[in-house]
């Protein structure tokens, strides 16, 4: 082949596949925009979350530790995003130095990883607290087995998103395709490295999430059948089946406050009976903040296995930055207890919240002291 056919052969070769790049500015401006929003609103969110739990005993519970460690990453994500924003923003390459992309990659495939792994935990723990016995889960959620629990599940996404660029397989950084912080596309094990993230930081924590709520389900529509008693009931859905529970209950309890003495086993039977649907209503509030992260996660997963989603990657990216704003919502909405205690802290009415801890006791204390010192 002459010289002249080679050339054409290159030229068809590069016009086969072109490289994309994420350049057009407008669209870049729309994606920061997004990552700003949800630094803005992410932030506040989950350190009203931490505020909560700081100052309310109410919410020391087994599953709100891992609740707490959900929000310290949604935290974490959302004070790395502007980073990304920022290179989004930069018109001649990167404004900032290399190791800062690098840093926030590394936080944001982590923490993203760990949320995984802590809805998996929660998942589990609501299976283990309603279907089996209350000596059997206090066995397995020890404080010292918690705390290993806490550790492993950060120290597992750590390793998948650190190690493989370690060994050379594939980069962190800024990636000049899409103008944001996080896996090197140049690299020649990108793809490689992509799987890894994907493979093993998702599939594990969703059949577990799948898992364990389908268990839950089938243990609270057989509960529900079983209440109920009638024949005829084994044709209604499990939420008929739940509210004839739930009213019963309330019967019940009427009838006791009103007319009849309580005994010690009327007294359990209904404190038994109170308890389990607030731990279903609990366990409906942990399946929404499930459902919606899986919403968000979902699209950026996809990208991740198809090369012709490029286009589509920084967009799925940002929905992914947006669920970590997303949770407290749900628990100011869903959640008995942190619906509670939120509307104590923005309405500034300290000594309404229940269950106070030490720390706001003390601040009371200080604050009255300050008070009698500057009117006295």
């Amino acid at each position: 082949m002459d010289e002249e056919g080679v050339t054409d052969t290159v030229m068809d070769n590069s016009t086969e596949s072109p490289t994309f790049e994420f350049s057009d500015y407008t669209q870049r401006v729309l994606v920061a925009t997004m990552f700003l929003s949800a630094f803005v609103v992410g932030t506040v969110g989950n350190s009203v979350v931490l505020l909560a739990v700081l100052l309310s005993k109410k919410l020391r519970t087994t599953t709100n530790a891992f609740v707490v460690s959900l929000s310290i990453a949604d935290l974490l994500t959302c004070l790395v995003i502007p980073w990304d924003a920022i290179a989004l923003l930069g018109r001649d390459g990167l404004p900032v130095g290399e190791w800062v992309c690098k840093v926030v990659a590394i936080a944001q495939a982590t923490t993203v990883g760990c949320s995984l792994y802590m809805l998996a935990s929660i998942g589990l723990n609501r299976l283990l607290l309603i279907t089996r016995a209350s000596t059997t889960y206090r066995v397995i959620y020890t404080p010292r087995k918690i705390a290993v629990w806490l550790i492993l599940a950060w120290l597992l996404p750590l390793l998948i998103v650190l190690l493989p660029p370690v060994l050379d397989v594939g980069a962190v950084g800024f990636n000049p395709k899409y103008h944001i912080c996080g896996s090197i596309s140049s690299h020649p094990r990108s793809n490689n490295y992509d799987l890894i993230i994907a493979g093993t930081l998702y599939p594990v924590p969703l059949v577990t999430i799948i898992i364990c709520y389908i268990l839950i389900w089938r243990h609270l529509y057989l509960h529900a059948k079983k209440m109920v008693g009638s024949p005829e009931a084994s044709i209604d859905s499990t939420d008929n089946r739940l509210s004839v529970v739930s009213k019963s209950v309330v019967t019940i309890n009427s009838i006791h406050s009103h007319h009849l003495p309580q005994s010690p086993t009327r007294s359990r039977t209904v404190s038994r009976s109170r308890m389990s649907r607030r731990q279903t209503e609990i366990t409906k509030n942990m399946f929404y903040i499930v459902c919606a992260f899986m919403l968000c996660l979902t699209p950026y997963a996809i990208c991740l296995f198809f090369d012709d989603s490029d286009p589509a990657l920084p967009y799925a990216a940002a929905i992914l930055f947006i669920n970590s704003c997303v949770n407290p919502f749900i628990y100011a909405t869903k959640h008995p207890h942190f619906k509670t205690v939120f509307g104590c802290i923005f309405r500034r009415q300290w000594d309404h919240i229940p269950d106070p801890s030490d720390t706001l006791k003390t601040l009371r204390k200080r604050t009255c002291c300050g008070r009698s010192g500057l009117y006295a």
